[in-house]
């Protein structure tokens, strides 16, 4: 099946104002309004004009270092792919087996599958940035990993455009029809018919009557119809759909409390759950096509013919926008400020720990020239850290090897204790009066604060060693993405 990809980007609000105003919603995982603006075209300008005052002329042995680079990230991005794709058809099967026999047993499996299918993907994420930098061809696929990327991973989304909330949920979609359980939806001035839910209907929906909070598809649609709404905020717990939302029996068919009529909804849930996970695996086969060897007229072969031009820029702005812009600030600053659970990436099934580290751990993987698969097979084998000794900048490699160490160091410690302890990152960003009910005291909730501080802060200190790295190499003006900064 062949399903054309949605070109629009997600980002969260970019001002602490628009953050703050999140805080008036009470819903369990809710996306705010943000100003979409369109500036790709300027980011290609400023790309462009960068690349005529960094470029020299490359050695021979400059180019060979540079061509070393360029193919070992170029493997790393079709393995990452290639796991995520492979990873997204095993969350594929567990589903359909769950739809076609709602168990817990079976739930607890797709739940499984979905943890398991985020680890590779949310390392793919270092390869996101590329807009601006990538070339214009009609004849690829997909004109950028950037526009591609907003089908997969949007968030927050507006859940109860999907499927039922509780009675305090108040986000931008209010009204009492959804696609589950209506035929036709009214969104804005859009009469939108529902009544056959397809991969091609969600992909069709996705930021309908231009809101950005309108997501139906990617791995949010499919976590929260797995879990369904998280109604804890910072207390302990994530969603907890009832198995018996996908019961097709009649008179056991449920929308959460409430016993249905007959098992219609039930079955549209599981159309809908399928639905999403299928275009999630098209839209995946068609991203692991454009990182093929010797392909021709993709992503690969485009950053192959620009590889001594922008290709070093692109690599170093990729880290940098996602070690500052993206996990830093509007991941885990967002939230931490505010203490909302809204802005929690993952808040349906409280896997943001997993989620944060992952996204660190692909920048490391493109500095160390290292992915492990799942399979435990290490591809790449020449990262940034090799290109910049072999450039005669090894304090600089030297520097980001401590900087990666403290990263590493801070995340270990949010996945621990997110694993291992049950403290997950919605109770972590909590302020110390938000949980004084629960009997946690100021001391002890600022400990919690302070593992996440200590991530945004390691990132932070990270995309300055970056930045120092780049001018080290003769890229004066880096400008990484750097979100937004309180």
């Amino acid at each position: 099946m062949t399903i054309t990809t949605v070109m629009s980007r997600k980002t969260l609000p970019t001002t602490l104002a628009a953050a703050l105003a999140g805080l008036l919603l009470v819903s369990g995982c809710t996306k705010q309004t943000e100003e979409n603006t369109d500036t790709s075209a300027d980011t290609q300008t400023e790309v462009q004009n960068a690349e005529a005052t960094d470029s020299t002329e490359l050695s021979a042995a400059d180019k060979a270092h540079n061509d070393r680079l360029i193919s070992s990230y170029a493997n790393m991005a079709h393995a990452a792919y290639k796991d995520s794709l492979d990873t997204a058809k095993l969350l594929q099967t567990a589903v359909e087996a769950y739809v076609a026999t709602p168990t817990q047993e079976n739930l607890d499996a797709a739940k499984a599958a979905y943890k398991a299918a985020r680890q590779p993907y949310s390392q793919t994420e270092i390869f996101r940035f590329d807009e601006g930098f990538v070339t214009a061809n009609d004849k690829r696929a997909i004109g950028s990993i950037d526009g591609w990327e907003g089908q997969m991973n949007a968030w927050p989304l507006d859940e109860a455009l999907i499927d039922y909330v509780s009675d305090s949920y108040e986000g931008e979609y209010n009204s009492q029809d959804n696609i589950i359980n209506s035929d036709t939806i009214t969104v804005g001035s859009i009469n939108q018919d529902t009544s056959t839910i397809t991969p091609e209907l969600l992909a069709e929906m996705n930021e309908i009557g231009g809101s950005e909070a309108n997501v139906t598809t990617g791995y949010h649609a499919i976590e929260f119809m797995l879990w369904g709404q998280d109604t804890n905020g910072v207390n302990e717990g994530a969603g907890n759909r009832p198995v018996t939302d996908y019961a097709t029996e009649a008179g056991q068919c449920t929308s959460g409390d409430t016993v249905n009529d007959d098992a219609s909804i039930c079955e549209r849930r599981g159309e809908f759950l399928t639905s999403a996970t299928q275009l999630l695996v098209d839209d995946l086969t068609a991203m692991e096509a454009e990182w093929q060897p010797e392909s021709e007229n993709t992503l690969r072969s485009d950053l192959m013919a620009r590889k001594y031009d922008n290709g070093l820029r692109q690599i170093m702005y990729q880290m940098g926008s996602l070690a500052l812009g993206e996990l830093a600030s509007e991941r885990m600053q967002v939230a931490f400020v505010t203490g909302s659970t809204e802005d929690e990436h993952e808040c349906f099934s409280d896997l943001t720990h997993l989620s944060y580290a992952n996204n660190a751990r692909g920048i490391q993987n493109v500095f160390n020239g290292n992915y492990k698969t799942v399979a435990g097979k290490t591809v790449g084998g020449y990262g940034l850290k090799d290109y910049l000794v072999d450039t005669d900048n090894k304090a600089a490699a030297d520097q980001l090897v401590t900087d990666f160490a403290k990263v590493e160091a801070a995340f270990n410690v949010i996945v621990e204790k997110g694993e291992k302890e049950g403290i997950k990152i919605d109770q972590m960003i909590a302020t110390a009066g938000q949980v004084s009910k629960q009997g946690i005291s100021a001391e002890e909730q600022n400990v919690r604060r302070g593992w996440v501080e200590a991530g945004i802060t390691s990132l932070q200190e990270l995309t300055v060693g970056i930045e120092n790295a780049a001018k080290a190499v003769g890229i004066d003006n880096l400008d990484a993405d750097a979100g937004s900064q309180f």
